[in-house]
């Protein structure tokens, strides 16, 4: 069946469009993988320097360290007994020294748990603490806490009963997720009592100081320094910026 001169010219316009569009979506794409291969070269040589990506808006500063001198250049702050996620040697190193009494760690910790389950072979993520017991009077407790959990290995579920009721910790708190997440609540109240995992925590906080820390969330990628609690879509473009150039 012949088509009418009307509908030979609406056929034509659709062919025209669907053309344009298909240019547009294409231009786009074109766009996006140059400016992530720009990002990742500038980051790769040196034109860009991840310390500069400060968010002092979304950060807890500790006054107890408002006098230490800040060191610039690269830290290498990632450990080999601190609980992490991905896998070692993963293009991007992602070092997170946080405390549980932290509203922006709290709001960092939802994003990195995302994004360590959506790029597994992409990044590792290492958490380490940092309480401002200063600012949290909680914060030293908790984090000797979910490092007993970690003992018993069942840190990250631990990590997230803490975070997801923030508000309303108390010293009892942390024996309660121990017995809803299934621990043995005797070893863990043992751990906890006698003070085991004082001095791995004060050991976070001491290379936290060394590496420059004063406040959290504070993250360290592949080396550099970024300060306060990076927007998930900032994160994820350093993250793939970063791994497209390895």
């Amino acid at each position: 069946m012949e088509l009418s001169v009307d509908e030979v010219h609406i056929h034509r316009r659709r062919n025209w469009i669907a053309s344009v569009v298909t240019l547009i979506v294409l231009i786009l794409l074109g766009v996006f993988v140059w400016r992530v291969m720009f990002f990742a070269d500038l980051i790769r040589s040196g034109e860009i320097d991840l310390s500069n990506y400060n968010f002092l808006s979304d950060y807890t500063l500790s006054a107890n360290l408002l006098s230490e001198p800040l060191q610039d250049g690269t830290f290498d702050v990632a450990t080999d007994d601190d609980p992490s996620l991905g896998v070692v040697g993963a293009p991007v190193t992602i070092v997170e020294f946080a405390d549980f009494l932290c509203g922006y760690s709290r709001e960092s910790s939802f994003i990195l748990r995302e994004l360590a389950a959506k790029y597994p072979q992409q990044i590792q993520y290492i958490y380490r603490d940092f309480p401002l017991s200063d600012i949290h009077p909680l914060s030293q407790i908790a984090s000797e806490a979910a490092q007993c959990a970690h003992e018993q290995n069942k840190f990250w579920e631990f990590h997230d009963r803490i975070y997801q009721n923030q508000s309303s910790l108390s010293e009892g708190s942390f024996v309660e997720f121990a017995r809803e997440l299934n621990l043995n609540v005797a070893k863990f109240e043992e751990c906890l009592t006698t003070d085991k995992m004082g001095a791995e925590v004060l050991v976070d906080y001491a290379d936290g100081v060394k590496a420059s820390v004063r406040g959290t969330p504070t993250f360290f990628i592949n080396g550099n320094r970024v300060v306060g609690a990076i927007p998930k879509a900032t994160l994820e473009t350093i993250i793939k910026s970063v791994a497209v150039s390895q």
